[in-house]
């Protein structure tokens, strides 16, 4: 068995909103700077993007990896992609080798959106969820939903349960994809995904390193391949080790929030005020804590206790957003920190950087920084929290005292504290 670090769901120049600078060999020389060891291809229905695809990959004893062998690794990628269902609901799709995503392009061609309309990249399906699972099924894709709590895309945004989603197959479904605003945690109080496997992927729209793998999965299996991958996930060969990823306050839809002005609501509030915002009229966009309780609520846990035992979900902050923290920058990709960056990533990865090489050694490389970092490390972070579409906002500190001062001016001012007077 091997250890790999994974990122499995970003994506393409072809998607909508993303950067036009993507490419494989971009990715593989990101990959090696944050340390992930497989990729996703990302969007590969997409014509143009398939061909790239295959100039820049070799098929070695079953694996796909770049062709190029970076600074002494090798970068592998599973063949996958994002679609869209009926109602706008978003699945990851992983395929074992090229002939199957043909035999899978047949199979859609006659309820496939056109490849030449912008954003196709994400192909959208003329097809319901249930169908697309039973296809899968057919065809042994493996699938899953995508960020399932995202209120636009997220397929409980739309369904109160798997089940219902996909129909009388649903447990052919092995995964879900928690997105950035949720942990381990918050979903593992759902009573339905006991026996279902989370997992968290960056859904980066940019191929450097600060946005892929800034959520990804530890894997162990036999190799870096599709049919280790199934293995895993039917719980024959393999184990997941840990997920590593956002504290869920930093995702964009992690409380209960405006979609404009982003003042936050509780439920209650948002409830009576029929999900309009009082401030500025526009609307209120429910939070993925909220949302995963009332769905826990509805299959019976209303206690929300912990369903089962599952591996740990470590969180982590970009490098390059400690640095731009600690200089006090605006921008991240402002060179100074830019700079900076590339002198821990000279000698280490961007993960070891972070989670692992010892104070002594950091402070050699930047000792602010070190720092920093460090105290990321022991949780001295607050977050003013995110929600309705707004990332939440990093604060770090080097004492239990400061970090604990400023958690309590955040929590006294976040909501509205006289709600019917800003009515009217």
């Amino acid at each position: 068995m091997q250890t790999f670090n994974c990122d499995l769901h970003y994506h393409s120049p072809y998607a909508a909103a993303c950067s036009k600078n993507i490419t494989i060999p971009l990715l593989a020389q990101e990959a090696r700077k944050k340390g992930l060891d497989i990729l996703t291809t990302a969007d590969i229905l997409h014509p143009v993007w398939l061909n790239h695809v295959k100039e820049n990959l070799i098929e070695e004893n079953d694996c796909f990896r770049y062709k190029e062998i970076i600074e002494g690794k090798k970068i592998y990628f599973l063949l996958g992609t994002e679609v869209e269902t009926e109602g706008r609901v978003h699945h990851l799709l992983y395929f074992k080798n090229f002939k199957h995503i043909e035999e899978f392009k047949k199979e859609i061609k006659n309820f496939c959106q056109d490849m030449s309309v912008y954003g196709s990249g994400r192909t959208k399906l003329k097809t319901t969820a249930e169908n697309l699972l039973n296809l899968c099924k057919k065809l042994e894709i493996i699938i899953a939903p995508a960020h399932v709590f995202t209120p636009y895309f997220g397929i409980f945004a739309h369904f109160n349960s798997l089940k219902e989603a996909y129909g009388k197959n649903w447990e052919y479904v092995k995964f879900i994809e928690l997105g950035l605003s949720a942990d381990t945690k918050i979903a593992n109080t759902i009573p339905e995904l006991k026996n279902i496997k989370f997992f968290s992927f960056s859904d980066s729209h940019s191929p450097l390193s600060y946005r892929i793998g800034r959520e990804y999965i530890s894997l162990e299996m036999e190799r870096a391949n599709f049919s280790s991958f199934k293995d895993l996930l039917e719980n024959k060969k393999g184990k997941l080790l840990y997920n590593v990823g956002y504290n869920p306050r930093e995702g964009k839809y992690g409380l209960t929030a405006c979609s404009k002005c982003y003042q936050h609501y509780t439920l209650k509030q948002a409830i009576e005020n029929k999900w309009k915002c009082s401030v500025c009229k526009k609307s209120i966009k429910k939070g993925v804590l909220e949302r995963a309780e009332e769905m826990a609520a509805l299959q019976g846990n209303s206690s929300l206790k912990q369903i089962t035992k599952r591996p740990d979900y470590k969180y982590l902050m970009p490098l390059a957003q400690v640095i731009q923290i600690a200089i006090n920058q605006k921008n991240i990709n402002h060179k100074k920190v830019i700079e900076i960056y590339d002198k821990f990533i000279e000698k280490y990865t961007e993960i070891e950087t972070m989670q692992s090489i010892p104070f002594e050694k950091l402070k050699e490389i930047d000792e602010n920084i070190a720092k920093y970092i460090i105290s990321f490390r022991k949780d001295l972070v607050v977050f003013h929290p995110g929600g309705g579409g707004n990332y939440g906002t990093p604060f770090i500190f080097f004492t239990k005292e400061e970090k604990e001062k400023k958690e309590k001016e955040i929590n006294e001012n976040l909501y509205l504290k006289d709600l019917q007077k800003k009515l009217f």
